[in-house]
């Protein structure tokens, strides 16, 4: 069968040179990619696929991609991690694992989607409501959580959902991955940076297939974050970390900024 190399460019980057102030080691990348590929590599065999992970860590290029390939074994999932994209200042090692995260998403999240990959909101929501939950407990405290730099919204919104201390901490932290991935995001657009308090307020008449603003991503990864799935009717049988039907919790539903419920899925 024909070798597909059908390539989904994701985050939208453009080449760059590495960052001389740059937080993420190369120990920490391997750490990173190490983990979520244990994670999710059963998920792939499940789908009688493989996963692959190109680690390019001399590679300067600062743009994280997923697509497929197939050879004589069968399909095979591929991300390509350039080491550019870890090397940006602005770049946490807690965003970082939040790309890769994202880029698990484009082959695992489901519809909506576009061939076999996943929309980037979806991506996006996925990235915090399964795969930061599941990885950021088997990695080290990267960034120390402290109160008086995470915003009181984020603080108070994540204790009013989660009543175990060690759940509500996991919300923050994966919330603040997702500003700090967004400011990035910002920063390339030459535009202000995301805020908490200012969620995107464009209601779109059928979901986007293409790229949100980096205000409605910061709103995909914050409900994300919020999604309780164990909460009354919050649950999605083919889908467990997604919250589609959450009455007693509004803010974990996917943003309307990008997700129209009637044209998507």
């Amino acid at each position: 069968m024909a070798r597909l190399f059908i390539r989904v460019i994701c985050l939208l980057l453009l080449v760059g040179q590495s960052a001389p102030h740059a937080e993420i080691s190369r120990n920490t990348y391997h750490t990173i990619l190490d983990v979520v590929s244990g994670t999710y590599a059963p998920a792939f065999q499940q789908r009688n696929e493989r996963l692959r992970i190109d680690r390019l860590w001399s590679d300067d290029t600062n743009q994280a991609s997923a697509w497929r390939e197939e050879d004589r074994q069968g399909e095979i999932a591929v991300l390509r991690i350039p080491g550019g994209i870890a090397r940006q200042p602005i770049i946490n090692a807690d965003a970082f694992t939040l790309i890769i995260c994202h880029e698990i998403g484009h082959h695992l999240a489901g519809p909506p989607a576009v061939w076999k990959y996943s929309v980037e909101g979806q991506a996006d929501y996925f990235g915090v409501a399964d795969c930061l939950r599941r990885v950021f407990p088997k990695l080290p405290e990267y960034n120390v959580l402290r109160e008086i730099t995470t915003p009181e919204i984020v603080i108070d919104s994540c204790r009013l959902v989660f009543d175990d201390r060690e759940e509500g901490e996991l919300c923050m932290r994966s919330a603040m991955a997702g500003a700090r991935l967004t400011r990035y995001f910002a920063d390339k657009r030459h535009i202000g940076y995301p805020d908490f308090e200012m969620p995107e307020q464009l209601i779109i008449p059928r979901t986007n297939m293409g790229l949100p603003s980096p205000q409605c991503r910061l709103d995909t990864y914050f409900a994300a974050a919020l999604c309780k799935p164990d909460a009354a009717g919050a649950g999605n049988r083919s889908a467990p970390w997604l919250c589609t039907d959450h009455p007693l919790q509004y803010d974990g539903l996917r943003p309307r900024c990008w997700f129209n419920t009637f044209s998507g899925q």
